[in-house]
């Protein structure tokens, strides 16, 4: 974990309200980037309004370089969207856990990348990695889904990811890209054919309420990464607290620090 100022070297419009930037960072920070970890970002001219930082996964990364994907929502992440090449940034990170490694090198499942709306930053981090290092994508999936084609992001870059044998589907509310409908009747549809698979998704809290139970109905593992508010990335103020299972409490729940312990959390484990 690293406290640092930064630059911007990289800034792409993406989609309405939808940005890419790229900064600069050291190598041991891009050494301990992985798939699913994220970094806490603000501004340096923002005079404490707002107060802190903003969470945004890492979606790339370099040699001394790294990327996230903006969405405007609100204050933060509008001062954050307007920066330009050679703004400076506060950058706290690489956090969180990631996505379980031995999971990802696991050959004797096919592997479901589920993503919702601005999930795909955590998502493409693993097919970026896998990419950027020619490893090989035979037996995974994306299924990937928005609101409409226009908040389908990255799209040319994730299926120059079907060279390494990545079979992804697209899926919008309105039909304007894909199928109609949720992304998570895409994963019911390709459990039943795959059963033994096993499954990272990241999304909205509605999104994974129903990941979790069609992995429950079809008695599949995996894995959700949660998008819990968070204030502060070191644990200490407790705004993003998830319940989840714990065999260690006597009330068999306990509440987890998505910050510190997670984002990304078996997903059994978590109590909606």
């Amino acid at each position: 974990m690293y406290l640092f100022n930064t630059e911007v070297i990289y800034k792409q419009k993406l989609s309405q309200d939808i940005y890419r930037l790229r900064l600069r960072a050291t190598k041991d920070f891009c050494r301990a980037a992985a798939p699913g970890k994220f970094v806490m970002l603000g501004t340096d001219d923002s005079f404490f309004d707002p107060l802190l930082r903003r969470p945004f996964g890492i979606c790339r990364w370099g040699e001394n370089w790294f990327e996230v994907i903006i969405k405007v929502v609100g204050k933060g992440s509008c001062q954050l969207s307007g920066l330009e090449k050679g703004a400076s940034v506060a950058v706290h990170g690489p956090l969180g856990n990631g996505y379980p490694k031995d999971e990802l090198e696991s050959e004797q499942k096919s592997l479901f990348l589920v993503a919702g709306g601005m999930g795909i930053a955590s998502i493409a981090s693993h097919l970026f990695s896998a990419l950027d290092c020619n490893q090989s994508l035979t037996g995974t999936f994306l299924l990937y889904g928005a609101a409409s084609y226009s908040e389908l992001i990255l799209l040319d870059e994730l299926t120059a990811a079907s060279a390494l044998g990545l079979k992804m589907q697209t899926i919008t509310d309105d039909g304007s890209c894909g199928c109609q409908g949720l992304v998570t009747q895409l994963l019911t549809n390709e459990l039943q054919k795959h059963p033994q698979s096993q499954v990272f998704a990241c999304g909205p809290e509605p999104m994974l309420r129903s990941v979790q139970k069609i992995l429950q109905k079809a008695e599949c593992d995996g894995f959700l990464s949660l998008e819990n508010r968070m204030a502060c990335g070191f644990g200490v103020c407790l705004g993003c607290v998830q319940t989840v299972l714990s065999k260690n409490s006597e009330t068999g729940v306990e509440m987890a620090k998505v910050c510190t312990q997670g984002p990304v959390f078996p997903a059994q484990q978590v109590v909606f």
